[in-house]
């Protein structure tokens, strides 16, 4: 939907810087909740900015090495099931280069600090 401004995004940052600014002079149980929110905010804003670019990577992931042009979702639970079912162990290799390509996504939208520096966007 377009909107003027602020975008969606502006306002979770300018909320999370608030409470960043805010949450080290109080004390106790607000100054946790203040913690919380500014990182729950964190997660959002990236969620929003990166998602989109991450599930079209990752279903293209799935769908050159599955052979398969169905929904994201159902790639990946029919990945899982037939990692379970060993049905990959001889493509070892190939098959951990993309679920850490995936995991290594997730990561970033989640906590993008605790990414390995060679794992870690540019800027």
């Amino acid at each position: 939907m377009s909107q003027d401004r602020p975008s969606i995004n502006d306002i979770l940052l300018t909320v999370q810087k608030f409470l960043d600014e805010t949450g080290p002079k109080l004390t106790g149980e607000a100054k946790y909740h203040a913690q919380v929110s500014s990182y729950l905010l964190g997660i959002c804003e990236r969620e929003l900015r990166l998602a989109g670019d991450f599930d079209r990577k990752e279903a293209a992931q799935l769908s050159e090495f599955l052979g398969s042009d169905a929904p994201l979702d159902a790639m990946t639970a029919d990945l899982c099931a037939n990692i379970r079912a060993g049905k990959y162990d001889g493509k070892f290799d190939q098959v951990l280069d993309l679920v850490l390509g995936q995991t290594i996504d997730k990561v970033k939208v989640v906590k993008p600090g605790h990414l390995a520096p060679m794992h870690r966007d540019a800027h």
